[in-house]
């Protein structure tokens, strides 16, 4: 197989494979994009946001600014039953932070979970709904004073992968 075959085939391959297959289901899930002071795909429900730099002045980061801060994000596309998420921040305890989500987008937490790892820890958990559902919301909840800067609230449809 000469060079020219094998750079037109590789792109049919690699979709046929799978390798090329789009889960995500929030947009900007680092934080990279901003609309003057708040995230362009992120909703600013209550508080204070603001655009902080992580390890290289062009990689941002979102911090939580004051307490109570909410912001959240309707799910690009239907989640399914299942959800893995993947979380990466910095959280002084005290912040209170909590990543939630509302299965049906009906303004309660149908799932909640404290987040408190300082220094930059990864976190990430694979829920499962009761059922099929679709407009799932994805929520960051600061309820008081404490560092909270998010490097990534990543959210997809590949529940159980290592």
């Amino acid at each position: 197989m000469n060079r020219f075959t094998l750079l037109v085939l590789l792109p049919a391959i690699l979709v046929t494979t799978g390798s090329y297959c789009e889960t995500d289901i929030l947009e900007d899930p680092a934080f990279q994009f901003w609309c003057g002071e708040q995230p362009c795909e992120w909703e600013v429900e209550q508080g204070e946001v603001r655009q902080v730099p992580t390890w290289h002045e062009h990689d941002y980061a979102i911090e939580l600014v004051g307490a109570p801060v909410v912001i959240s994000q309707l799910a690009k596309q239907g989640a399914g039953s299942c959800v893995r998420i993947e979380l990466i921040a910095d959280v002084e305890p005290s912040a209170m932070l909590l990543v939630e989500l509302d299965f049906d987008d009906d303004g309660s937490a149908d799932w909640s979970s404290p987040i408190n790892r300082q220094g930059f820890q990864s976190m990430s958990w694979d829920i499962r709904a009761a059922s099929s559902v679709g407009n799932w919301r994805f929520i960051l909840y600061k309820a008081a004073e404490g560092r909270a800067v998010i490097t990534q609230l990543r959210a997809s449809s590949e529940c159980g992968r290592p």
